[in-house]
C-alpha cells in the first residue's frame, strides 16, 4: 500500500468520525426556554480546532551530505550547481528544497529521486530521513 492510499484511508476515517460526531448533536435539539438566548457559537474556534487534527500531506526528506576528499575548486562548482549564483537558479531551488545547513537539505519527497541522481552525477555519498512537517 503506498503512502498516498494510505493517507486518504485516514482521511476517510477522518469524515466518518466528525460525521459521526456532528449527527447526535443535530438529531437532538431541545426546544429552548422562553428566558433562554441562543449563545452564538464562535465558528472560527472550531474551524481551528478541526485543522489542527488534520493529518498534514506534506512529506519531505532530510538529505545529509559530505564533500570529504573533494578539491576546493570541485566542491565551489558543487555549492554553484546545488544553490545556484548570482543570476543562475541551482538545483536546489528548481526541485523546491531548502539549505538547513552545511551539509544539510530538506527536500520534499516527490522531489528525492531527482536530487539523488543530481548527488549521484557528483559522486557525493548521502543519507536520507524521512519526515512529515505540519503547517
Amino acid at each position: 500500500m503506498s503512502i498516498k492510499d494510505e493517507l486518504d484511508l485516514l482521511k476517510k476515517q477522518i469524515l466518518t468520525e466528525n460525521k459521526r460526531k456532528l449527527e447526535p448533536e443535530a438529531a437532538v435539539q431541545a426546544e429552548p426556554s422562553a428566558g433562554a438566548r441562543k449563545i452564538p457559537e464562535d465558528s472560527g474556534a472550531k474551524k481551528r480546532k478541526r485543522t489542527l487534527n488534520r493529518p498534514s500531506r506534506r512529506e519531505a526528506h532530510i538529505v545529509y551530505y559530505g564533500l570529504n576528499g573533494m578539491s576546493n575548486v570541485r566542491k565551489v562548482q558543487f555549492s554553484y550547481a546545488l544553490t545556484g549564483r548570482t543570476h543562475q537558479i541551482g538545483v536546489l531551488q528548481k526541485m523546491k528544497g531548502k539549505k538547513l545547513g552545511r551539509g544539510c537539505l530538506l527536500v520534499p519527497a516527490v522531489n528525492l529521486g531527482d536530487m539523488q541522481e543530481f548527488f549521484k552525477y557528483w559522486n557525493v555519498d548521502v543519507a536520507t530521513q524521512k519526515i512529515l512537517l505540519l503547517d
